[in-house]
Parts: structure tokens; sequence; C-alpha cells
């Protein structure tokens, strides 16, 4: 069965997710959803703070994961393509302000990328849209994330609407890679 897993965004600088190009990338923060999700299943990021729960900020389909090394190779021009392997087999950190800790690097290169399907994955640049009644059970609360197993009309529902959905136009970074406030 497909897996939804859902998290409030505590910061979004265009970071995690990464939504360069059209692409939608999880490569840093988020560690354990990394590290579960597998093609198929979904991710939905929704917004903090608000009195309305269910605004979603982005949701992607997982298309694979890779290693760090391997995202790095294959797409080094992306913003969060920010580790490669070293002739020394460790992973060295490409961007020295972005989660500048060796334990921020350590839990980031630990889990896989997730790369997301851009048929049926949107960002929506930090203007939520509100989930449809009959996903409202979806939305995110609290702390971490939750996970959900989608049965194939609540799948077909959510892909459904998140195609019908327009994605923001990208906007430059907010905040630029720096460090999130927190993953």
């Amino acid at each position: 069965m497909t897996r939804a897993y859902r998290y409030i965004l505590t910061h979004d600088s265009g970071m995690a997710p990464c939504p360069d190009g059209g692409l939608i990338s999880l490569a840093t923060c988020k560690p354990v959803i990394r590290r579960v999700a597998r093609p198929g299943d979904w991710v939905l990021g929704f917004r903090p703070g608000s009195l309305e729960r269910g605004l979603m900020l982005w949701a992607g389909k997982v298309a694979e994961n890779m290693s760090h090394g391997e995202y790095q190779r294959r797409h080094s021009n992306r913003s969060d393509a920010v580790y490669r392997v070293g002739k020394d087999g460790d992973y060295e950190r490409l961007d020295p302000a972005y989660h500048p800790s060796q334990a921020e690097m350590d839990r980031d290169v630990r889990e896989p990328v997730l790369l997301f399907d851009h048929t049926v994955s949107v960002y929506l640049n930090g203007q939520p849209a509100p989930l449809p009644a009959g996903l409202a059970h979806l939305a995110a609360a609290g702390r971490g994330h939750r996970v959900s197993e989608l049965s194939t009309s609540e799948l077909a529902e959510l892909e459904r609407w998140v195609t019908s959905l327009t994605p923001a136009a990208p906007a430059k970074r907010r905040g630029g890679r720096g460090s999130c406030r927190s993953c």
C-alpha cells in the first residue's frame, strides 16, 4: 500500500524541499522520511502556525532515492547538491555555510536524497492550498511527521488534486542556503 508522509515545514527557504528547475528534491532535513519513503510514496509539507489546518505548501510522489554522492554527480547544478564524496571516500561539504556543524552534515548524508515525479508533484512557493474535504484527514499537526496508508480512492483523489494545482512561479531563494532553523 502507498504511504503518505506528512509534516509541518518549520522553514521554507527552497532547500528542503528544493524546487530547482521544476524538479523537486529532498536532500537535506527530514532524515526519517528520507530513510523510509520509497518510490510511489507521497510526502506532503504543510504551513506552520496556522489556525487553519491542512494548508499544503508542497506535495510530491517519490520517484527515486539515491546517495548524496550520486545526487551530486547527476545534479551538481542544484542548490541542494551540497555534499560530494571526497578522494578519501568521506563526504565533503561544498557550501560551508549550509548545515555547518559536523552533526548536521552527518544527519544529512546518512539518509538518501529523494527525487519526486515532476508530473505529480507541486511546490507552491509559500502560497498554500487547502486540502480538499476528502483529504482533510491528511493534514499534519504538531512536531515530527505522521504516516498514513492511502487507499486506492484516496491515492486517486490526491493525484487528481495535486495535478490540478498550478505551481507558483519560482522566486528568488529566501535566505540563501544557510542553516535551517530546525529540520
